[in-house]
């Protein structure tokens, strides 16, 4: 009947417009998406690692080889343009990464691996510029790097580029699990190639990968290649720079959904200080600790802390008057729970500031001051 088909039409026409309204959405989200690689893919580089492979020469073959053929062994030839004349073997590409630019005047983080073992290297921007240290020994300089967190700086230019675009580091403490993560990088020579997944974890550590561990996890896809990019959040902010992924059994070397990332507040610190010192120069209290289980808690009376198990003679804590014995429970206005924690709230100072460290001290709460 008419009124039937009236009535069926309704809810048809009703439906219509909240598709619409659900696709605006989705548009904007996709515009957002667009708008961070639009905005982060020109501070994005790619590097080259170029490596002479080992080469052996007849003349530097054992004395056995020429006793065995019976060739009498000459003198090895003279000169200095010897290497010259006979002709150096090039450096050839031993592998890619990524890296981000932070300054405009030519600062770039990496990963250390990236540029490990290096006879030159080349740095290629997005809109095709290249800088490259075997034509120019000063157009790509190793500022300085820091095995102990996989971070390195360059710079390109030789200090005469001042305008290049770069992207700021966001304060990965503020990091919620579940944001969107936003990976930019090289994977198997497939330049700026952008994947898009979530924040999984943060604060990983005791990974075994470096000695100085705070790492994001994400399922945005990070292949060999990605190394030294940036992980990015929705207001194309770098949130962590891409080291590593945990990859599946046999022969598999692509991405399973495991990737991580150094944490924009430790690289952050890495780099200010490749920058300023051309190396990390770290704090420390100079103490061994262990973790309170909740009986050992229950024990001292606290609900959190650390446990002081030695104070190194003469070193920052010592002098201070911490004890062993004592339950460290906030770095500054920090609480710590783990010495992870503990390790970390310590190195975000420089070193010769003055560190407050509250404990407890046989039931009674403290405060003293020591030299980081």
């Amino acid at each position: 009947t008419l009124a039937g088909l009236l009535a069926l039409a309704a809810p048809m026409a009703s439906a219509a417009p909240a598709a619409d309204e659900a696709l605006a959405v989705a548009e904007k989200l996709q515009d957002a998406f667009i708008s961070v690689v639009d905005k982060a893919k020109p501070a994005v580089v790619v590097i080259t690692n170029k490596q002479v492979a080992p080469q052996r020469s007849l003349q530097q073959m054992p004395p056995e080889f020429w006793r065995f053929f019976g060739v009498p062994m000459e003198p090895p030839p003279q000169g200095p343009d010897y290497g010259q004349r006979r002709g150096q073997p090039r450096p050839e590409v031993a592998g890619k990464g990524s890296g981000v630019i932070i300054r405009p005047d030519g600062y770039i983080v990496t990963n250390y691996h990236v540029i490990e073992g290096h006879a030159a290297l080349e740095v290629r921007l997005e809109n095709g510029r290249v800088f490259d240290s075997e034509r120019d020994p000063k157009a790509v300089q190793v500022v300085g790097f820091d095995k102990d967190t996989d971070l390195a700086v360059l710079r390109v230019g030789e200090g005469a580029v001042t305008d290049l675009p770069t992207l700021p580091f966001a304060d990965s403490d503020s990091l919620r699990v579940g944001a969107w993560a936003i990976a930019i990088g090289a994977p198997f020579n497939l330049d700026y190639s952008v994947t898009v997944g979530h924040v999984s974890q943060k604060g990983r550590h005791d990974v075994g990968v470096t000695t100085f561990e705070n790492f994001i996890q994400t399922d945005a896809s990070i292949n060999p290649g990605n190394s030294g990019g940036p992980l990015l959040n929705i207001r194309g902010e770098v949130i962590g720079i891409n080291e590593f992924i945990v990859t599946g059994g046999g022969m598999s070397r692509g991405s399973i959904g495991l990737g991580f990332a150094i944490a924009s507040n430790l690289a952050r610190q890495v780099t200010d200080s490749l920058i300023e010192h051309g190396e990390v120069i770290r704090p420390f209290l100079g103490i061994s600790m262990q973790p309170l289980d909740e009986a050992l808690g229950k024990q001292f009376g606290v609900e959190h802390g650390v446990l002081v198990s030695e104070a190194v003679t003469g070193d920052p804590a010592e002098k201070a008057g911490i004890q062993a014995g004592d339950v460290i429970t906030h770095i500054g206005t920090k609480p710590v729970r783990t010495p992870h924690d503990l390790q970390f709230a310590v190195l975000a100072y420089r070193p010769g500031d003055t560190i407050a460290v509250k404990l407890v001290r046989k039931g009674k709460a403290r405060t003293v001051d020591t030299e980081g």
